[in-house]
């Protein structure tokens, strides 16, 4: 069998030196002495640090596989939607073969995700990409068809397939998307423009010329929905599918404070001063790079909208009563519920959102009060 000479141990030699016996030692015994939350993080965290750890995870650890940085996806069991399928280093290289790819040249760009499963094992991503990679053989031009019937599994587009797995799968999907993007987009140093290359957890990347190390960064936005008395103010971009409206949203600038961010933008989109803000909740967002999102609050005094036309196609006013109805509401006008088929004209993000967690908490903090 093929051996990963310098990334992974040789499957077809049944005999390991000493050395390679008491690090598989002590990988084992590194995780079986964890069985809490924190045992769990500290494991990630040591192999993000020793790529010697890291090697023995990869041999013993589970994939997941994204075709041009779009996730792999079969039909869950246990619930509605999709779920993520995972391979064993064994598996995955051997449907690397059938592929006619070199695992040499794939594996090692993967990456370590957060947390292990219930084993636990370490979980890891990569990426096939449908450019030529260097050491593989004869790259077909149909080649999301032959890894789709070779992995048995569907290519998705990232954006919908985040509603349709679950939010445990989501972070994992939204991690391995951006991580591994952002590898592809800092091939070179940003101090002296020499090579970099990736350790092999893929958490850093460090220039080969100046010796400089990189990490990954996220864009801080504040989400907020605005509201007086008992209305909320969604709005509406020109892109959003006909119908949905959400809360207002963008990136902090250098400098500010989340509530400064907050003000700004509401003053900025929808020509508001804001009063108070608060914070819910946070998500990470893995478009249009990598951001993390601030739910927050706000309210106003004033319901006298300035529109910013050039940020906003349109920004209303909605009650308590059209927000219920809009909570029952799929896509497109589509009710959800069974008691009532009549379709709206309001909308808003599916309830894997934080604009949908936003927008429900306030209804029903709403509620509460009456």
């Amino acid at each position: 069998m093929y051996c990963l000479v310098r990334y992974l141990p040789c499957f077809s030699r049944p005999v390991r030196t000493l050395e390679r016996l008491i690090k598989l030692h002590n990988y084992s015994k590194l995780f079986r002495e964890t069985s809490t939350y924190v045992g769990n993080i500290r494991v990630v965290q040591k192999l993000k640090e020793n790529d010697d750890l890291c090697r023995d995870a990869l041999e013993r650890g589970v994939f997941t596989v994204l075709y041009d940085l779009k996730p792999l996806l079969v039909k869950a069991t246990e619930r509605r939607g999709l779920s993520i399928p995972w391979w064993g280093t064994d598996e995955l290289m051997q449907k690397l073969f059938q592929l006619r790819m070199d695992p040499e040249a794939i594996l090692p760009q993967c990456i370590l995700l957060n947390g292990c499963d219930d084993q636990p094992t370490a979980r890891f991503a990569v990426n096939i990409s449908s450019r030529k990679i260097a050491g593989t053989k004869d790259v077909s031009s149909d080649l999301q068809t032959q890894v789709e019937e070779t992995f048995g599994a569907s290519v998705f587009n990232v954006r919908k397939a985040l509603f349709v797995v679950s939010p445990t799968e989501g972070q994992l999907m939204s991690q391995a998307h951006s991580l591994l993007s952002w590898h592809v987009s800092h091939q070179f140093c940003s101090q002296c423009g020499g090579n970099t290359t990736k350790n092999l957890a893929g958490n850093k990347r460090r220039c080969t010329a100046c010796e400089a190390e990189h990490y990954p960064q996220m864009a801080p936005v504040g989400i907020v929905l605005v509201s007086h008395e008992n209305k909320c103010l969604l709005a509406r971009q020109k892109q959003f599918p006909p119908g949905m409206y959400s809360a207002l949203a963008g990136f902090c600038d250098m400098g500010e404070c989340l509530e400064d961010t907050v003000r700004r933008e509401v003053a900025e989109e929808v020509g508001l001063e804001v009063d108070t803000v608060s914070y819910m909740s946070s998500q990470h967002w893995p478009f249009p790079a990598s951001s993390i999102m601030f739910g927050c609050y706000a309210t106003v005094t004033s319901m006298e909208l300035e529109v910013d036309k050039t940020e906003l196609e349109d920004a209303q006013w909605f009650s308590l009563p059209q927000v219920q109805v809009a909570l029952l509401t799929g896509p497109l006008g589509f009710t959800r519920s069974k008691d009532t088929f009549e379709s709206v004209p309001l909308w808003i993000p599916p309830r894997e959102a934080i604009a949908h967690q936003l927008i429900r908490n306030w209804a029903e903090m709403k509620l509460k009060k009456r």
